[in-house]
């Protein structure tokens, strides 16, 4: 196990069994920067961002979308690993299932994520997606862990959100995959 924060701490080489691996999916992970990120691009790695880019970049994005007032922008973005944070070519987005309850309608989000990848790579699909570029000037948020404070909180469950009557805008994203009911 490595403690969050601490991969870009580590040498190629004490990594040297795990990047012997044919398919890398990141998530949960720190910003990886340097060697690791270089040989991570190379691979094609694929990242599970919890947002919909490029929105909603940085952390804690599908709060932030909710707090916004953006409750059809929850929803996870499946990309290309890039450089630069969630910044990387889009192969698709994965969208919740409706819920009532906030916490889990987000959560429905990352379960959406890891459903579709599996589908996804068990039919051989997503080694034939385009990856497709994001289009920066949309974006609406790049949060900061900093950012997300108790003031805040207060505020949120201040907030009445609505989750009843969600509208997506499938015109936002591309290439949508929403759970099989």
């Amino acid at each position: 196990p490595i403690k969050y924060g601490k991969i870009n701490t580590l040498k190629l080489i004490q990594l040297n069994e795990f990047l012997k691996s044919d398919l890398f999916i990141v998530f949960g992970a720190s910003y990886i920067k340097d060697d690791l990120v270089d040989f991570l691009i190379k691979k094609k790695a694929i990242n599970i961002h919890a947002g919909i880019s490029p929105y909603y970049r940085g952390t804690d994005c599908n709060f932030w979308a909710l707090y916004d007032g953006y409750p059809h922008l929850v929803g996870t973005t499946i990309h290309l690993l890039s450089s630069g944070l969630d910044e990387g070519p889009i192969l698709y987005h994965a969208m919740p299932e409706i819920r009532v309850n906030p916490f889990e309608y987000t959560m429905s989000a990352i379960k959406s994520a890891f459903l579709s990848l599996c589908e996804k790579i068990k039919d051989n699909s997503i080694f034939e997606i385009e990856p497709k570029k994001q289009n920066q000037s949309k974006q609406i948020r790049f949060s900061k862990k900093r950012e997300f404070n108790s003031e805040v909180i207060d505020s949120y469950f201040n907030k009445e959100i609505d989750l009843k009557d969600i509208k997506f805008d499938i015109s936002r994203l591309i290439r949508p995959y929403f759970p099989k009911k």
